[in-house]
């Protein structure tokens, strides 16, 4: 999800970015040519006050010279000379196109000068052709500074005819593209929403409980894995519904046959009674007290299994007395034990247990209602309280006919019974051990079944926090 909004701004800020992009490279031209106008004005200025400069020393010091003949002079009128070509020089090096022919007139000036100075001087003859045309270069300094200003000023009306053309590019290109950015920006929204909307209605569809439909979602990776993840919760509901209209059917059988050996067993009882026949009355009363006892605890756990449901995530936990807890069990468990002549062994190697009691009880119960069911008459049940390794541990062992290898993971599952207890005919709903199951995970532990030939033992193992108290 997170790349497809990435790509939605990218696209939709794309023809954005395009104008941007031609904004700077039409700012950056209008910049360089700024920046050359600039330098090629202040060059031009610079050299052109330079020239007249030179030109105005070239004629004082000739001029000095033909008056005065010091021969001193001569080293200076040369120099003087030299700078006036090097400055022509420099300035037609700027290629201004209009300071060509003022440039070629100043150098062809200056030549014929400093020739008619050499030849003056060389046959001693007059100076003062020379020194005219000394003079006259003055007047080719002015025109090149005014060809100079002249060419920067047609500089200056390119410059604002780039600097109105650079506006229009802008001006075009936003006009253009803004459009083209809201369009990418209303297709991009579309694309994000669309896997959002099926979501939502897959959800509003969940809620009405109308499930018949999978949920697909092609794009992107992270819609398509929620996609994924929703329908296998729709298929996981369809399952649940399906297991709860089982679970009601295997309930109202599974309350029926003990109802059944109670209305039976009290009909035979009342004929014994009539008869007197001792013996066969107590068999008959022992028989209905069992089927009671059966009934009564299915109902218990049905009812201990919803209370769970709504108390679970209320739970407190805290340290608590386990010989009490144990012993308040075996007390709700003793006409069954008594009937089946089971015996509970207790092995307590701590006296307190960190958790949230009224949940530990309801599991111990199950552990132990699951125990009386499979241990064989006149057995024991082992029953442990430990804290091992900053654990606490509660084991449960029987001595019946133990837990198939392929059943000790899934037995803890709501509604799956045993392939034991199915072959022999004991009657369960499946709801006991995943209430175990659920009550350790709430305490961040676990649960595991052993083989402890003969007979199973179901361990919980759980976390304590904090400091260990004192029995």
């Amino acid at each position: 999800m997170a790349g497809l909004v990435a790509l939605a701004c990218v696209l939709a800020a794309s023809p954005l970015l395009v104008g941007l992009a031609l904004a700077v490279s039409e700012l950056q031209q209008l910049t360089r040519h700024s920046e050359l106008l600039v330098q090629e004005g202040l060059a031009v200025v610079r050299l052109g006050s330079q020239l007249r400069g030179n030109v105005e020393d070239l004629d004082r010091s000739a001029r000095q010279y033909i008056a005065l003949r010091d021969p001193a002079l001569l080293d200076v009128v040369d120099r003087r000379f030299l700078a006036t070509a090097r400055t022509l020089q420099l300035l037609q090096e700027l290629g201004l196109a209009p300071l060509a022919q003022p440039l070629q007139h100043a150098r062809t000036g200056l030549g014929a000068a400093a020739s008619d100075w050499s030849a003056g001087l060389q046959r001693n003859r007059s100076l003062a052709a020379a020194a005219a045309r000394v003079h006259d270069l003055a007047a080719d300094a002015d025109s090149i500074l005014a060809s100079g200003r002249s060419a920067i000023d047609q500089q200056i009306v390119a410059l604002r005819l780039a600097g109105a053309a650079a506006r229009r590019v802008i001006l075009v290109s936003a006009i253009a593209l803004l459009p083209l950015t809201a369009l990418l920006a209303v297709l991009s929204s579309i694309a994000v929403m669309r896997p959002l909307r099926k979501l939502s209605l897959a959800i509003a569809e969940l809620g009405h409980g109308r499930r018949g439909g999978a949920v697909a979602i092609g794009f992107p990776s992270e819609m398509r894995r929620l996609g994924k993840r929703l329908d296998w919760l729709r298929r996981r509901l369809e399952t649940l519904e399906a297991d709860r209209d089982r679970f009601l059917r295997n309930v109202l059988h599974e309350l029926k046959t003990p109802l059944s050996s109670l209305l039976t067993g009290s009909a035979l009882l009342q004929e014994a009674d009539a008869a007197g026949d001792h013996a066969r009355r107590r068999e008959l009363a022992a028989i209905v007290a069992e089927s009671g006892a059966e009934l009564g605890g299915q109902i218990d756990r049905l009812l201990n299994y919803a209370q769970w449901r709504r108390e679970q995530r209320a739970a407190v936990m805290d340290w608590f007395e386990v010989r009490p807890l144990i012993a308040d069990v075996l007390a709700r468990q003793k006409p069954l034990m008594d009937l089946r002549r089971l015996q509970p062994e207790l092995v307590i190697d701590g006296e307190r247990l960190f958790g949230h009691r009224t949940q530990l009880r309801v599991a111990l119960a199950n552990l132990i209602a699951n125990a009386i069911k499979h241990a064989p008459p006149g057995s024991l049940i082992e029953i442990e309280a430990t804290l091992r390794g900053g654990r606490c541990e509660l084991r449960v062992r029987d001595y019946g006919c133990g837990v198939p290898a392929f059943d000790r993971s899934r037995i803890f599952q709501p509604f799956v019974r045993g392939a034991g207890d199915r072959q022999s005919g004991l009657n369960g709903n499946g709801v006991g051990l995943s209430i175990v199951q659920e009550t350790v995970l709430t305490h961040s532990g676990i649960v595991e079944v052993e083989d402890a030939q003969p007979g199973a033992r179901f361990k919980l193992a759980w976390p304590y926090h904090g400091q260990r108290r004192a029995a």
